[in-house]
């Protein structure tokens, strides 16, 4: 049975559930940003930290999915109300393979200053692991951020700049809040600001499906891991 705007699924209206929602994005999925590379690298090597990363990255945003899960089921709807699988238009699908491959490759190649003798064209199981595993894990934060995010912002009549401007803001804030140091934070939010609003834009521009969203993020995992997780691991031994 379908839920209006204005009842709510097991007591908690619409505006809760995005309050929740926010909760545990900042929360839960914000500390794998900071408090655990930094204990990771503090307690192993860097490539089993990177797997480790991984794995933490996927239970905490398997935490603020069930809890988006629920409330779907709860409210009658599904993952199709979050745009996934939504018909969409082509360019939008081809401008976010160009966003994906070219947001990898940056990130790839921006490793090597941190690693001049990085191998960027290794084939390992460390490369495949984290590039497939990265990339689904990218599927689900696109459901929760752009997905959930701006359908019920749309569903309270936000304007579309609202939910554009909400859901990039969300996003680099749980990327960047606890990263420990304010150049850190300053330069991980600026840069994930951006790469927010490319991939809010994106899901506008195609007719409100993740599937131009899910071009742009899981290839940009695809292309440009493990680098990407080495990245962030290797900052964090200087965050302190």
């Amino acid at each position: 049975m379908q839920v209006k705007i204005g009842e709510s699924a097991f007591g908690i209206g619409t505006r809760t559930n995005l309050a929740v929602v926010t909760g545990l994005l900042l929360l839960v999925m914000g500390p794998c940003f900071g408090p655990v590379p930094r204990y990771l690298t503090a307690i192993m090597p860097l490539r089993p930290a990177v797997a480790w990363q991984l794995l933490a990255f996927a239970a905490a945003l398997g935490i603020v999915f069930a809890w988006t899960w629920v409330w779907l089921r709860k409210m009658g709807r599904g993952l199709g109300d979050l745009g996934l699988g939504r018909p969409t238009r082509g360019w939008p699908v081809a401008i976010g393979v160009v966003v994906g491959v070219a947001w990898g490759l940056f990130g790839a190649w921006g490793y090597l200053r941190l690693d001049a003798g990085a191998d960027l064209f290794e084939m390992s199981r460390l490369r495949l692991y984290t590039a497939v595993g990265g990339a689904v894990v990218a599927v689900f934060e696109d459901l929760i951020t752009r997905g959930l995010i701006m359908e019920e912002l749309r569903r309270l009549q936000k304007r579309t700049g609202v939910q554009v401007l909400a859901s990039s803001l969300l996003f680099a804030l749980y990327h960047s809040l606890w990263l420990g140091n304010l150049p850190g934070i300053i330069g991980s939010f600026v840069a994930s600001l951006v790469y927010g609003l490319i991939l809010s834009g994106l899901f506008v521009w195609g007719k409100r499906s993740l599937t131009p969203v899910i071009m742009g993020h899981s290839l940009a995992l695809l292309v440009g891991e493990p680098f990407l997780s080495m990245s962030l691991l290797r900052a964090a031994q200087g965050m302190g």
